[in-house]
């Protein structure tokens, strides 16, 4: 008798996201230890939001993706194992960088840097593409917040937002955003929109600067 061979459910999953296959957010979901999981309907990227960003940003190897308050990395993940090119996340939180540092090594990638830190720290001119889902949202509605490490402070929401504009007027001309529930406040005027899509719960945008 000749038994099935199972894969591990990371080799698996990633196997499908390269073969372009949609998968479900619970499914990919089981990557991560319940405590964090159980935060996934509202804070984290939805699978088919970020397949959708592969579309849109079809398989071009030199894609340097930043994703600013990454959490625990499901956004990159699924962005790096669905094509090529090089996805970054940054996030605040130990515990939420450790679940992704963990979750893409259960994948098997080589495509990914998760880093633990502040955003106004790290040279974002390392990178060509940013990626946004409304990071300092908890600041401003902290019943809806993961935890305590981000308690409710309005000053702090706005301080944010003002890094993320200065950060973006130092971009280079052909830099795109992509942003779902948006940034957290107006993208500047000199940013194009250039394509948007309702999906999910929201608008998945696309910005391009001149």
């Amino acid at each position: 008798m000749v038994y099935p061979v199972f894969m591990p459910i990371g080799t698996s999953i990633a196997a499908e996201l390269r073969a372009g296959k949609l998968i479900s957010d619970r499914r990919f979901d089981s990557l991560y230890p319940p405590e964090i999981r159980v935060h996934s309907k509202v804070h984290f990227t939805p699978v088919k939001v970020a397949r959708r960003v592969r579309d849109w940003l079809g398989n071009e190897p030199g894609i340097r993706v930043l994703d600013v308050g990454s959490g625990c990395g499901k956004f990159c993940l699924v962005l790096a194992a669905s094509g090529p090119g090089r996805v970054t996340g940054i996030e605040q939180r130990p515990n939420l960088h450790e679940a992704a540092m963990e979750a893409s090594k259960r994948l098997g990638l080589n495509n990914t840097e998760f880093l633990c830190g502040r955003m106004e720290e790290l040279d974002w001119s390392r990178f060509n593409i940013f990626y946004f889902f409304n990071p300092f949202y908890e600041r401003i509605a902290h019943p809806q917040g993961m935890d305590d490490r981000t308690p409710p402070h309005a000053g702090l929401f706005y301080e944010h937002v003002r890094v993320v504009k200065e950060k973006l007027g130092e971009a280079r001309s052909g830099t795109r955003v992509l942003t779902y529930h948006g940034m957290g406040g107006r993208m500047p005027s000199e940013w194009l929109l250039v394509r948007t899509e309702v999906i999910h719960t929201d608008e998945l945008q696309l910005w391009v600067k001149p």
